[in-house]
């Protein structure tokens, strides 16, 4: 339950300053805003789960980072697809009462990274094999 909660943690931070800057470069929508919450899925994978240096290979955390930013762009996908009429009246995000979820890069970031850093730490989180001597 702890690895869940730091996965939460984690990757609700990385996409929430991730896409805190998106917001001030004024990236909302469109292809720029895809490839943010791709960059925001790669960086969760990368720093979500096991350190980078206690992996076993840098082939890993690679793998990590490009599965993330495929997760980030297909939930982008499946959240204007599904969740483009939904808007949530909160006054203390900026924009967030008048445009639709998916356009609202401080909704819509942290949600991808929290999704995608919990499922990190909750596959990274097992117990590994004793080291053979």
């Amino acid at each position: 339950m702890g690895r869940i909660l730091l996965g939460l943690l984690k990757g609700g931070v990385i996409g929430a300053v991730i896409a805190y800057l998106a917001e001030r470069a004024g990236i909302t929508s469109g292809t720029l805003a895809l490839l943010v919450y791709g960059v925001i899925g790669a960086v969760a994978g990368l720093v979500c789960g096991k350190p980078l240096w206690r992996q076993d290979t840098l082939f890993t955390p690679l793998l990590k980072a490009i599965f993330g930013f495929g997760v980030g762009v297909a939930a982008t996908f499946v959240a204007r697809k599904f969740l483009s009429g939904v808007t949530l009246p909160i006054a203390v995000i900026p924009g967030a009462a008048d445009h639709p979820f998916p356009d609202v890069p401080l909704l819509l970031g942290p949600a991808i990274g929290i999704l995608y850093g919990s499922l990190i730490e909750l596959d990274d989180g097992g117990a590994s094999a004793p080291a053979k001597s």
